[in-house]
């Protein structure tokens, strides 16, 4: 019998939210919902704080369609992805003025092993080291 924490198989899920006000909370209570059984508390803590802040961005700079969350849990790293379907013309350089906003890709940084914008786009991926 196996104990702890790690899917045998990747556990992915795939959440669509409104760009509205609330898709940050709607998001932070799917994550909750989804994976406090699955992985440690922190880690669960953790990946709430760094999609709430993708999706919060996305909602703030960009263009007011659907956003999508697509996180995934494997043994040894959590990869997830936001894509807000943006136009990364116009979303760059609002990104590169928002003083607050460097402050919440900060905390991203800080959380994530790796993160980046794929090229050309607005959709932002990230992994994170799964927590023992």
């Amino acid at each position: 019998m196996e104990t702890g924490y790690w899917p045998r198989q990747p556990e992915e899920f795939r959440l669509v939210l409104s760009p509205d006000a609330e898709a940050g909370w709607r998001a932070r209570q799917a994550l909750r919902e989804r994976f406090s059984d699955s992985l440690p508390r922190q880690m669960v803590i953790d990946l709430i704080a760094v999609v709430t802040e993708l999706v919060n961005n996305a909602v703030a700079h960009g263009p007011g369609r659907p956003i999508t969350v697509a996180p995934a849990v494997g043994d040894e790293n959590v990869r997830g992805e936001v894509a807000d379907q943006g136009n990364p013309a116009g979303a760059i350089p609002q990104i590169e003025k928002a003083e607050t906003h460097l402050h919440g890709l900060e905390l991203v940084d800080k959380l994530t092993s790796r993160w980046a914008v794929y090229e050309g786009s607005t959709h932002v991926w990230f992994e994170m080291p799964v927590q023992t």
